[in-house]
């Protein structure tokens, strides 16, 4: 894979892709979209038609000092949506996909309550989108080949735990302040059995269904 980003935008409607790029402006995307905000995310190349996004190779950056480069790493996210309930209000996207996918979990205390993610999640917190923006509502999450790998639990840094799940299938996430990033990030921890390493995120939220 060659170093270049690039950007392929086959349809003409311009209102149509700003609407699309701006309603999936979740923090850690519009920190790469962006230059004027510090990137934190990677991609190398996003496709879009009149119903579907394609990104391919998204990486989320660990935070300073982590032992791993990535928090995150994808094959290829694709995102299936109908435009008129795109534009509605709630904006419904049918279904998000996301392939081969490898997630770093680094405890920064004995029982993993603090850790790269937890980090991350407060930030996404801080750069939550107003109260004014439309509420969003993802129909489907579909995850395939999740495998994850948490080091540091007690603090040896030299233990590592990992878990695989070849399939998990999530359904009706929303959020009232834009992209619903940090209830898609909890109900991926919940589901692949990593609930308690964003324990203090949960907690600090509102009951999230």
């Amino acid at each position: 894979m060659g170093k270049h980003k690039y950007w392929i935008i086959p349809i003409g409607s311009i209102i149509g892709v700003i609407f699309l790029f701006w309603l999936l402006k979740a923090p850690i995307m519009s920190s790469y979209i962006s230059s004027k905000l510090k990137s934190n995310a990677s991609f190398s190349s996003i496709s879009l038609s009149s119903n579907k996004m394609v990104i391919r190779n998204f990486r989320i950056n660990n935070p300073r000092r982590s032992r791993s480069r990535y928090a995150l790493t994808t094959n290829q996210i694709v995102i299936n949506f109908d435009l008129k309930k795109l534009l509605g209000n709630p904006s419904i996207i049918d279904n998000i996909d996301i392939s081969d996918i490898y997630l770093d979990v680094e405890c920064s205390n004995p029982l993993c309550t603090k850790n790269n993610w937890t980090t991350i999640m407060s930030e996404v917190g801080s750069k939550k989108q107003k109260a004014s923006d439309r509420e969003v509502i993802v129909k489907k999450l579909t995850l395939r080949n999740l495998d994850a790998e948490i080091t540091g639990l007690g603090l040896d840094f030299n233990k590592k735990k990992t878990t695989h799940k070849n399939l998990i299938v999530l359904t009706n996430i929303s959020s009232k302040k834009g992209f619903p990033t940090q209830e898609l990030v909890s109900q991926i921890f919940k589901s692949a059995g990593l609930q308690d390493y964003l324990r203090g995120i949960l907690n600090n939220k509102e009951n999230i269904e």
